[in-house]
């Protein structure tokens, strides 16, 4: 016999049940509301083309953005100076122009000067330093990679030397030299009654100098004076310019003593004067004096011999051919050129 609480348990439960299914059965009516809500739908009108229409629009501006980007409104910007191979730079007539130096073809005119330039060139990379006549003396420009001509130094005196190297720029003003180019200018005064002949500034700011008694002085970075001059070797001719070869000193000059038209390039130790190479001879055909030769040196070691009246040697090893004179439409170069890069 069951207990009467039992039965009352399952009754209850039955009719839990049944509301359950009553909440979930779908109504009488709901098929009729969902065929009425579809044929709504389809009679109100398609989005898509609009949609489409936009996206046109959208594409339409951002191509309209794209031309105004690359189409330039106004004058282009002068292209960056580019160092061609074998290249060194001239100051014909009253520009600065890039030769090849195996050719003798000018590769680019990079500048216009102001006035024709007065002495020789340096370069620092890309960066051609000149001399050019001014007010009250003379302005010391810089030709940057943008290819425009900024004054850097102005001076009074009658000096001409000037070169460049490691950040750096220098060169003679009377009865001083003067370093800039990083931080205030630094001045050292040149011994009474010598002049300046040449300048090369080296790794980390070493500063060479060649006074016009034939003397070679060295400068440490920072220093004040010129110091001692730097022992010859016995039997040195008159130097007439220098340049830095790596950590030693290349010296531009004559094999007789008597005149200069043989030169040699010879391989100095920058602190004791010890020979390290002799150089190999070559004929100038005719005296190259030494305010008015530039010597200067390129990546593979290569020698540029550059006199004012347009005369050219290229030294390689023991290899020494002639370098055309450096011309253009207007004239060729009064001023001894450069290697660059």
């Amino acid at each position: 016999m069951r207990d009467p609480n039992d039965t009352q348990d399952v009754d209850e439960l039955r009719s839990a049940l049944h509301a359950i299914v009553d909440d979930v059965e779908p109504r009488g009516d709901t098929l009729p509301r969902l065929l009425a809500a579809r044929q709504r739908r389809s009679r109100r009108p398609s989005r898509r083309p609009l949609i489409a229409a936009g996206g046109i629009a959208v594409a339409a501006t951002a191509a309209f953005l794209v031309v105004l980007a690359v189409v330039p409104t106004g004058p282009r910007a002068p292209e960056p100076v580019s160092i061609a191979p074998n290249s060194y730079v001239a100051a014909p007539a009253t520009s600065l122009a890039s030769f090849d130096v195996l050719t003798g073809k000018r590769n680019d005119v990079l500048a216009d000067l102001p006035a024709p330039v007065r002495g020789s060139l340096a370069a620092d990379g890309n960066r051609v330093y000149a001399t050019v006549p001014a007010d009250g003396g003379s302005d010391i420009v810089v030709l940057g990679p943008d290819r425009i001509v900024r004054p850097v130094a102005h001076r009074t005196g009658s000096g001409t030397a000037l070169a460049a190297g490691d950040g750096l720029f220098a060169y003679s003003d009377d009865d001083e030299i003067v370093v800039d180019g990083a931080g205030p200018a630094r001045r050292i005064p040149v011994p009474a009654g010598q002049q300046v002949h040449d300048l090369a500034v080296g790794g980390g700011g070493r500063l060479a100098v060649l006074t016009s008694d034939s003397a070679i002085h060295v400068v440490a970075p920072g220093a004040g004076e010129l110091g001692a001059p730097v022992p010859q070797p016995a039997g040195t001719c008159g130097p007439r310019a220098l340049a830095w070869a790596e950590r030693d000193l290349a010296v531009l000059a004559a094999t007789d003593c008597g005149g200069a038209e043989r030169l040699r390039i010879a391989t100095l130790d920058a602190d004791s004067g010890r020979a390290i190479g002799g150089g190999v001879p070559f004929g100038t055909g005719g005296d190259v004096p030494a305010e008015q030769v530039q010597l200067s040196v390129d990546r593979v070691g290569r020698y540029l011999v550059s006199a004012g009246d347009g005369r050219q040697w290229l030294v390689d090893g023991t290899d020494v051919r002639p370098v055309a004179p450096a011309c253009s439409d207007d004239g060729c170069a009064a001023a001894p050129a450069t290697f660059w890069g």
